[in-house]
C-alpha cells in the first residue's frame, strides 16, 4: 500500500532544521521573525503571527472579538473536527449551516436566518485546495474567519484565497501543503491583531504560546520551495482529471476561474465509499472520506437539517496526492478512478 498522505520534506528542509539546532535556536527568535515576513508576503497581508498549537489562532481572534461565554459562531457542518474543537474549547456556541447543494460553500440563506445579536463571527473554510470568492458573505457585516487550510497559493478570479476574510487562519499539520509539525497562523490587516502580536513580544509569558524556531526553521525552508511543491501537485491533479472525465464520478468546485492548489484530491461518487476503499485496495491505494464526519455528527443533531452536507459527506472521497507519489503509484490511482469511480 502507498500512504494516503506524506508530508514533502527533503534534504534542505532537514539542512535548515539541522543549522536551527546547531546556533541552539529553539525558542521563538530571528527564524520565526523570517518565516512571518515570508508568510506576510505570500499572503500579502501586514499582521501575521504564529503559534505553537492550531487552537491558539482561533483564541486569538475570539479575544480581539471580545468574545464572551456563550457567543455564537456559525460554521458550515461540513468542515474539519479541529475547527469545532476551538470553538468549544473557547466556550463559544457554534451554530451549524448546511452547505450549498454541490459546493463546499456554507448556504447563505441558513446563515441569514440563523444570524442574531449573541453572532460573534462567521467561520468559512477554504477546504482541498479549491479555492471559492466568499465576498458575498461580507453583506451580514459580521466577521469573517476565512480557514484557507491547506489551500494556500489557491486562486479564484485572480484573488488568493486569505483576501476575502477579516480574519485568516491555517494550519500546519501534515495534511497541509505546508507543515511544521504543528501550529497554527492567524492573519489580518486588522491593526488589532498588530497590537497583540506586539504585546506578545514583550511579555515572555506569550512565549510559549509561539512558534518555536525549530518548528519555524522547517516553515522557512517549505515555504520556499512552496511553488515547486504546487506546481507537482498540479501536474499531478492533472492526470487525475483526465481520468475522472472516463469515469462517472464529479469533480466539485471547479465552476469559476480558479487555480486549485490540490492539497487533497477529491471526487464526488456514486459508488459506496466501503467498495471504494475495498476496491482500491486491490491496486494498493488507500483512500478516506473527504471529511472524517460532519460537524452535526459530533452534536447529535438532526441529519434531515444538513442534507447537502450528509450527501456530499456520504460521497466525496480523497485520494493521495502529494510530490513524493511515484509515477507507478500514480498511474495505478488513475487505473483505480477509471476502474472503479
Amino acid at each position: 500500500m502507498i500512504r494516503f498522505n506524506k508530508p514533502t520534506i527533503g534534504k534542505k528542509d532537514l539542512e535548515s532544521v539541522l543549522y536551527c539546532m546547531i546556533n541552539d535556536d529553539l525558542t521563538p527568535g530571528d527564524y520565526l521573525k523570517t518565516f512571518l515576513s515570508m508568510l506576510s508576503k505570500e499572503l500579502n497581508i501586514a499582521n501575521v503571527a504564529v503559534f505553537n498549537t492550531y487552537f491558539h489562532s482561533f483564541e486569538s481572534i475570539f479575544y480581539l472579538l471580545e468574545a464572551s461565554s456563550g457567543d455564537e459562531v456559525i460554521l458550515p457542518s461540513f468542515a474539519r473536527y479541529g475547527i469545532l474543537h476551538c470553538v468549544e474549547k473557547c466556550r463559544l456556541k457554534p451554530v451549524l449551516v448546511d452547505l450549498v447543494e454541490d459546493s463546499f460553500l456554507p448556504s447563505f440563506e441558513e446563515i441569514k436566518k440563523k444570524v442574531n445579536k449573541r453572532t460573534c463571527c462567521i467561520i468559512i473554510p477554504q477546504m482541498f485546495g479549491i479555492p471559492y470568492d466568499i465576498s458575498r458573505y461580507n453583506e451580514f457585516n459580521l466577521p469573517i474567519i476565512e480557514d484557507i487550510d491547506g489551500s494556500i497559493g489557491s486562486k479564484v478570479n485572480e484573488k488568493p484565497v486569505g483576501s476575502f476574510g477579516t480574519f485568516v487562519t491555517m494550519n500546519f499539520n501534515d495534511y497541509s501543503i505546508l507543515t511544521t509539525g504543528n501550529g497554527g497562523l492567524v492573519a489580518s490587516q486588522d491593526k488589532r491583531l498588530r497590537r497583540l502580536i506586539w504585546s506578545y513580544k514583550d511579555n515572555h509569558f506569550w512565549a510559549d504560546y509561539l512558534m518555536s524556531d525549530f518548528n519555524a526553521s522547517l516553515g522557512i525552508s517549505q515555504l520556499s520551495k512552496l511553488r515547486e511543491n504546487i506546481e507537482t501537485r498540479k501536474k499531478i491533479g492533472g492526470y487525475y482529471d483526465n481520468a475522472v472525465l472516463a469515469s462517472n464520478c464529479v469533480l466539485i468546485g471547479r465552476d469559476e476561474e480558479k487555480e486549485l492548489t490540490f492539497s487533497s484530491y477529491v471526487v464526488k461518487t456514486e459508488t459506496p465509499v466501503k467498495e471504494c476503499v475495498r476496491f482500491f485496495r486491490k491496486y494498493g491505494v488507500p483512500i478516506r472520506r473527504g471529511i472524517e464526519k460532519p460537524l452535526h455528527s459530533y452534536l447529535n443533531l438532526e441529519i434531515k437539517q444538513f442534507k447537502n452536507t450528509e450527501e456530499m459527506s456520504n460521497k466525496l472521497v480523497a485520494l493521495p496526492i502529494y510530490p513524493a507519489l511515484a509515477q507507478e503509484d500514480i498511474e495505478s490511482i488513475v487505473k483505480g478512478i477509471r476502474a472503479i469511480l
